[in-house]
């Protein structure tokens, strides 16, 4: 539970009351690496908050061509928010990169609870909030960013991504190709 606390009040603080309720709810899971947690088409049902290893989220273009969309570390919460809000169908693969182990939590089971406290419902809010943050920096970054400040940009928030994961995700997170990221690399 000291994980759950830590997790939680980094984001906001809630009564002891409401994170016990909250524990009741998750459930922990190990998850090897490649292991789907979403697949294409699939209707998601559980949102994860990691504990250790590293998710991705990524599309398949019409040619086979993946690509990355989030690299997401630990003590952060991942799933298809959209497909969960709107219990839809995914467009997005989720697929553990590392042996994973995470806190799993039905999403509905979730957002009943945050119904009936609203402590849980500013927790909620603030959830929301980080992930908006997240998703507009990213694009932020596309935009404004060169693909070497990308890279030194990911390379601060996942310290050892270097030696964690295929340097093809990395590439394809990056939006560049492993020939500029190995040039990249050389460089810095």
């Amino acid at each position: 539970m000291n994980f759950l606390r830590n997790f939680v009040f980094s984001i906001h603080p809630i009564s002891e009351d409401s994170l016990a309720k909250y524990d009741e709810i998750l459930q922990p899971k190990h998850f090897l690496k490649n292991h789907k947690l979403v697949n294409l088409g699939e209707t998601p049902q559980n949102i994860y908050v990691l504990k250790s290893g590293l998710i991705r989220a990524y599309i398949v273009d019409e040619k086979g061509t993946e690509h990355t969309r989030t690299i997401y570390p630990p003590l952060t919460s991942s799933g298809n928010l959209g497909a969960l809000i709107k219990n839809e169908p995914s467009n997005l693969i989720y697929e553990c990169l590392t042996d994973c182990e995470v806190l799993e939590c039905n999403y509905q089971s979730f957002y009943n609870l945050s119904l009936k406290h609203h402590e849980l419902s500013i927790f909620h809010y603030k959830v929301l909030e980080r992930i908006y943050i997240r998703e507009e920096s990213k694009i932020l970054d596309l935009t404004q960013l060169n693909a070497t400040d990308r890279y030194k940009k990911l390379q601060e928030n996942i310290p050892d991504i270097n030696n964690l994961i295929n340097q093809y995700h990395i590439a394809s997170y990056l939006n560049i190709t492993p020939v500029q990221l190995s040039r990249i690399r050389k460089k810095c």
